[in-house]
């Protein structure tokens, strides 16, 4: 993969798995900024990579509301001119409640920071790469997306969503020199996992740092072929 020194927007790039993927684009040159909601996440993100987090533009945005992500938009826009890549990467999880007894604000919350978040950012960020004819998309879906699960209805509807929107929108910018695709991981080796699940093998589970490399491939020159696709990370999990 070739350097171009391209201009990166991350969102949730100071999480666990976003920490890994912007840490990846910065040791190919790339110029990178990532999302915030909260001072803390910044804190977390300085203290674990010092040495990077100098090179990173810290932009504060609840990504759920579309006023707050054309504001970021913009911001970047005016620092680096041009947007090359977007990567969506903020996400949660509610889980363990059947449908029945799942509140509706909890039901809304997942559809909220997992799906709607993708759809805002992807509507303000493709006219601009339209217009300039040329751009990556990468948005992060889930394995759960692939099939109901019980007790996780809430999640696994926001992440299908998340995969069907990204083919939705392949097939209305493939002839714009846009390319977007999705990966679907499953249990990744973070610290939380571990604790969540101490008895596991964690052997079997995908480390973060490998996800950002197929995330840095799907937006390389290599990939120009891939679009609208859902790829799978989760190796033996």
């Amino acid at each position: 993969m070739v350097n171009k020194n391209r201009n990166v927007l991350i969102t949730g790039g100071t999480g666990i798995l976003g920490s890994s993927v912007t840490k990846s684009f910065l040791t190919q040159g790339d110029n990178v900024a990532v999302t915030y909601l909260f001072d803390s996440e910044v804190d977390r993100f300085n203290e674990y990579y010092p040495e990077l987090s100098e090179k990173i533009t810290f932009l504060y945005a609840n990504v759920t509301e579309q006023d707050d992500i054309q504001k970021t938009l913009n911001t970047f826009l005016s620092k680096y001119e041009q947007l090359d890549i977007l990567i969506n990467i903020v996400g949660g999880f509610v889980g363990g409640i059947p449908t029945t007894e799942l509140e509706e604000d909890r039901w809304d919350f997942m559809m909220n920071l997992n799906l709607k978040s993708v759809f805002l950012c992807c509507k303000a960020v493709i006219p601009h790469m339209t217009e300039r004819g040329s751009g990556k998309i990468v948005n992060v879906s889930a394995r759960a997306g692939l099939k109901g699960e019980a007790g996780m209805s809430a999640y696994c509807v926001s992440k299908g969503g998340v995969k069907t929107l990204t083919e939705s929108l392949s097939a209305e910018v493939m002839d714009s020199g846009i390319n977007v695709n999705c990966i679907m991981p499953s249990i990744m080796d973070t610290p939380m996992n571990r604790e969540a699940m101490p008895d596991e093998d964690y052997s079997r589970w995908v480390k973060t740092d490998d996800v950002a490399n197929v995330i840095s491939f799907l937006v390389s020159d290599a990939a120009a072929i891939i679009n609208g696709a859902a790829i799978p990370v989760y190796g033996r999990a």
